[in-house]
């Protein structure tokens, strides 16, 4: 295999890791419905979930109602309409959907940003030998797709994001604590039509406690 089809091998193999990271299946073994993950929400129904009595870290979309579903993690669309008030270990945005809107929680993740860019210098000196030069060019990219992921200042007020958390409930007031997200940087709001059709193909096919 040539060297740079060895690149874009693993470009393509990163790449997978990186959609797939968080997809561990949480161990929900108290008996009852059925407990999802990665449900996608438009804020409105996002804004009245509670938190389920008997199970932890489960939440319902919406008060004790039969055609509640119970989920731990779930997927939102949203456009970045402001920022919350920012504090040593997140930045808060506000989010609107068009439905409904409320505050998103980034970890700074500090430590990560700082490993990440010493990763580029090293991989920019790298490429100061020539026939380093195609593997520095796909670390940086490598790096770079995985900054889009993990790293929230690159949010900015007016960009749409595609985010992955979990509801945060204080004071009766609902939040979203995100893990992990995607800036849409496609004017043809490709993703946003495909979270939409996502979003109704999904609540189609799943019924309410099972």
């Amino acid at each position: 295999m040539s060297l740079n089809g060895s690149i874009v091998d693993v470009e393509e193999r990163l790449d997978n890791f990186i959609v797939r990271k968080n997809a561990k299946k949480a161990d929900f073994s108290k008996p009852g419905p059925a407990v999802h993950e990665n449900v996608p929400l438009i804020l409105r129904h996002l804004l009245r979930v509670t938190s389920c009595p008997e199970r932890e870290k489960v939440f319902l979309t919406a008060n004790h109602r039969l055609d509640a579903i119970h989920f731990s993690t779930c997927i939102v669309y949203a456009l970045v309409v402001g920022h919350g008030n920012h504090n040593n270990s997140f930045y808060k945005y506000l989010i609107d959907d068009g439905t409904g809107c409320l505050e998103a929680s980034f970890p700074k993740n500090t430590a990560k940003r700082a490993a990440m860019a010493s990763l580029a210098n090293e991989a920019r000196a790298v490429g100061s030998y020539e026939k380093y030069k195609d593997i520095s060019a796909c670390l940086l990219r490598l790096l770079e797709a995985v900054n889009e992921y993990t790293d929230p200042t690159l949010i900015k007020r007016g960009i749409y994001v595609c985010l992955r958390g979990k509801p945060n409930i204080f004071r009766e007031t609902v939040g979203l604590d995100v893990f992990s997200f995607v800036i849409d940087q496609n004017k043809c709001r490709e993703l946003e039509i495909g979270f939409a059709d996502h979003l109704i193909e999904w609540h189609e096919k799943v019924q309410p406690n099972n």
